[in-house]
C-alpha cells in the first residue's frame, strides 16, 4: 500500500449508512443527498401551520363562559400552509371540512376594532349546510406540494346560526401510498362564532353584550383571568375555547340581585336565560315561579352593567307576556318597570320616559297609587327626567314620591331611601349642595341603621357624602 492508498483509507464503525462519500481530498463545494424517505415520513408527509387573518370587520370577541374565553368570529380567514416532509411530491387530493360539534351560541362581546411569494388558494365554507364543503374561489383540488413548493390555503368558515368547531382533512397520495392528514389546533378542534346572532336588525340581540367601539361595563371582556382581550394581540394560532355541554338554567334563585356575592350565580343563570330567549320557540310567561326569576335576572343585568342585554331581554319578556298574560297583569306591570330602568342604564332616557309614563296610571290603577311598584315605577319616572335635563320637575315629583313612600312604607324602607338618593342627585345637578348635604346627613345614617354598612345603597350615600363635604372644603 502506497502513501497516498493509506491517506485515502476510510473507516465507519457500527451504525447503518444510506451513502457514504469516501474522498482522498475535495476541492470546491460538496453537496451530499438522500434519494429515499424513511417509513414515517412517507405515512405522514405534509406538514400545516395556520395562522388568522381578520375577516369583513377587525373585531375581538369574548364569549361570556366561566371563565370568559376569546373566540373565533365567523368569517375569520384561516390561513393553511401545507408543505411535503419529503424529498417527493406529494399530490392533494381533496380535502374536507369536519363537524365536531354545533351547539347554540353562548352571549359574547364582540367589540370593532380601528385597525418568493404563494398565491393563497381561496376557499369558503357555509356550516349552516347539513353537510359542509369547501367551495373554491379560484383553481380546485388536486394540488401538489414538496419540500420546495408548497401550497397556501384561505379558507372562511361561514357560520350564522351555531357555535361550530371544526378540523380540516386532507387526502393525498405519495409514492404510491394514500392517506389523510386532520389538520386541527394541535390536537383541539378550531371554532366558529356565528357573529350574526348577536345582532337584531341594527340592534344588539340578547346575546349581545352592547359592546362597539368600547367595552360596556359588565360585559366579559373585563372579567378575562390574565388572557389576551384580543386574537391579534398575540401570537397565533390563538387558543380556542372547547365547547361545553350547554347547561340549562336552575328552576329559582333566591338571591337578591342587587349584592355583588350573588352575581356569579346569577351571571350563570342569565347567560342559560339569554340562550334560550335567543330561540325562536322561546316561552318564558310560565310558571309564575319562572316569570319572578326573570324579574330578578333583568335587575341584575341593570346592575351589574349589563343594560344592553337587559333592555334586548326586557322587550322580548314585556312582548311575550302582554300578548300571553294581558298589558294590566301585576307581572307584565313589573317586567314593564325592568324594561324601562334598563333603557335608562342604556342612557335612552326618551324611550324609558314614554314607557314610564304610559305604565304609571296603569299600575296605580291596578294596585294602587301607594304600591310599592307604583312608587318604584313613579321614581324611576323622576330618574329619566333628570336624564332629559328636567331637574325642577324631577326635584319636585321625588319629594312626592317619598312622601307618598314613607307613608306607605315606611321612612327606612328600601324603596324610601333608594327614592331619597335620587333626590340628592336632583339637587345636585340644580346646583343646591346644601339641599343635597342636608338630605344626605339623614339619608345615611338611615341606610346603616336599616341595610347595614356593606349594602349597596349605603355605600352609594358614604361616597356622595364624601364627594360633597371634599367639594365643599
Amino acid at each position: 500500500m502506497t502513501d497516498a492508498e493509506e491517506s485515502s483509507a476510510n473507516r465507519i464503525t457500527g451504525g447503518r449508512f444510506d451513502k457514504v462519500v469516501m474522498a482522498g481530498a475535495v476541492h470546491g463545494d460538496i453537496n451530499v443527498g438522500r434519494s429515499g424517505d424513511t417509513p414515517e415520513e412517507l405515512a405522514d408527509p405534509l406538514l400545516a401551520s395556520v395562522r388568522l387573518r381578520p375577516g369583513g370587520t377587525l373585531a375581538d370577541l369574548v364569549l361570556d363562559t366561566d371563565p370568559p374565553r376569546v373566540a373565533v368570529p365567523g368569517g375569520t380567514v384561516h390561513i393553511i400552509t401545507v408543505e411535503a416532509r419529503t424529498t417527493r411530491a406529494v399530490v392533494l387530493q381533496s380535502a374536507r371540512v369536519v363537524i365536531v360539534s354545533r351547539t347554540p351560541p353562548r352571549p359574547a362581546c364582540l367589540q370593532v376594532r380601528i385597525g418568493g411569494l404563494v398565491e393563497p388558494r381561496p376557499f369558503t365554507t357555509d356550516f349552516d349546510a347539513p353537510s359542509p364543503r369547501l367551495v373554491a374561489q379560484g383553481p380546485d383540488f388536486p394540488f401538489t406540494v414538496s419540500a420546495t413548493d408548497i401550497e397556501q390555503f384561505e379558507i372562511e368558515p361561514i357560520t350564522t346560526t351555531h357555535e361550530v368547531a371544526w378540523h380540516l382533512e386532507v387526502d393525498w397520495t405519495c409514492a404510491g401510498r394514500h392517506g389523510t392528514t386532520v389538520i386541527d389546533n394541535e390536537g383541539e378542534p378550531f371554532h366558529a362564532y356565528p357573529v350574526p346572532v348577536l345582532f337584531s336588525g341594527r340592534s344588539p340581540s340578547v346575546l349581545n353584550s352592547g359592546c362597539d367601539l368600547f367595552h360596556e361595563r359588565g360585559c366579559p371582556a373585563g372579567l378575562l383571568d390574565g388572557a389576551p382581550a384580543s386574537l391579534w394581540d398575540g401570537p397565533q394560532p390563538p387558543p380556542y375555547p372547547v365547547l361545553p355541554p350547554l347547561a340549562e338554567a336552575p328552576a329559582s334563585v333566591d338571591l337578591d340581585p342587587d349584592l355583588k356575592e350573588s352575581w356569579p350565580e346569577y351571571r350563570r343563570v342569565a347567560n342559560a336565560i339569554r340562550m334560550a330567549a335567543a330561540e325562536p320557540d322561546f316561552r318564558g310567561h310560565e310558571p309564575p315561579e319562572y316569570r319572578a326569576l326573570l324579574i330578578r335576572v333583568l335587575r341584575y343585568l341593570f346592575v351589574s352593567g349589563q343594560a344592553r342585554p337587559g333592555v334586548a331581554l326586557g322587550r322580548i319578556l314585556h312582548a311575550e307576556w302582554t300578548a300571553a298574560l294581558g298589558e294590566d297583569h301585576p307581572d307584565t306591570l313589573a317586567v314593564a318597570n325592568r324594561l324601562a330602568g334598563c333603557l335608562v342604564g342604556t342612557t335612552d332616557y326618551p324611550e324609558a320616559r314614554d314607557l314610564l309614563t304610559d305604565l304609571l296610571p296603569r299600575v296605580s290603577r291596578v294596585l294602587g297609587e301607594d304600591d310599592p311598584l307604583a312608587l318604584t315605577v313613579a321614581s324611576n319616572l323622576c330618574v329619566a327626567y333628570m336624564g332629559l335635563n328636567e331637574y325642577e320637575r324631577a326635584r319636585d315629583q321625588t319629594e312626592d314620591v317619598i312622601a307618598r313612600s314613607r307613608r306607605a312604607l315606611g321612612p327606612d324602607a328600601l324603596g324610601t331611601l333608594r327614592t331619597t338618593g335620587n333626590l340628592v342627585q336632583a339637587h345636585l345637578r340644580l346646583g343646591d349642595r346644601a339641599a343635597a348635604l342636608a338630605v344626605l346627613e339623614d339619608l345615611l345614617p338611615r341606610c346603616r341603621r336599616a341595610l347595614g354598612e356593606d349594602h349597596p345603597q349605603t355605600v352609594s350615600a358614604a361616597a356622595v357624602l364624601a364627594q360633597v363635604m371634599a367639594e365643599e372644603d
